[in-house]
């Protein structure tokens, strides 16, 4: 399946023509990453071979590991421009990305579970303290602080006299004279020599 790619010539040139490739491990990763997406949406099919998985696991334990120190490689990085490799490494941290959000959910479930189980405790201090923090739990809302914000929208008179007041108090006057001019028509004279 062809791409199909329509230049547009509403966006300016940029300021300066360095070179846009980014210098942190983490973000060549995403940007690989991000291509693939594209790639993929629009139908690319691209074998992968276990020499291209195995780099791909590598650049995956570099970017997910917090504790990583390591750099990478030159030969790492010069894997993130074989589309292959990027393939797998997209479907390996799409799947990350999945299991994160699942392990979020499970912990909230938990903390709210042992919360609960707080709430019943014979200590006074522990069962409020763990109803206020089911309180604020965003699902509750019910110790959460609110903050309100009204708009009033003006008529254009109305705002007309309002920034008319503003500027009287500006320039030191408390009201407006209005006046008519006329010009008075000159005469063209050259004086004679």
């Amino acid at each position: 399946m062809a791409i199909t790619i329509i230049p547009t010539t509403n966006k300016p040139l940029p300021d300066d023509f360095d070179s846009e490739e980014p210098t942190i491990d983490a973000i060549r990763i995403k940007v690989a990453a991000a291509t693939m997406k594209v790639l993929n949406d629009a139908g690319a099919n691209i074998p992968v071979s276990s020499a291209e998985k195995k780099e791909a696991e590598a650049l995956f334990k570099n970017f997910t590991n917090p504790e990583s120190t390591d750099k990478i490689t030159a030969e790492q990085n010069k894997s993130l421009s074989v589309p292959a490799t990027v393939q797998h490494l997209y479907a390996m941290l799409s799947n990350y990305d999945h299991q994160v959000v699942q392990e979020a959910v499970q912990l909230r479930r938990f903390i709210t579970n042992k919360l609960i189980e707080d709430a019943g405790l014979a200590d006074p201090r522990h069962r409020l303290k763990a109803l206020e923090l089911l309180g604020k739990i965003s699902d509750v809302g019910l110790f959460s602080e609110k903050t309100e914000i009204t708009v009033k929208h003006l008529s254009p008179e109305d705002l007309e006299t309002q920034i008319k007041s503003k500027l009287y108090k500006i320039l030191g006057k408390t009201s407006a004279i209005d006046t008519t001019y006329e010009v008075e028509a000159t005469k063209d004279v050259t004086p004679s020599i």
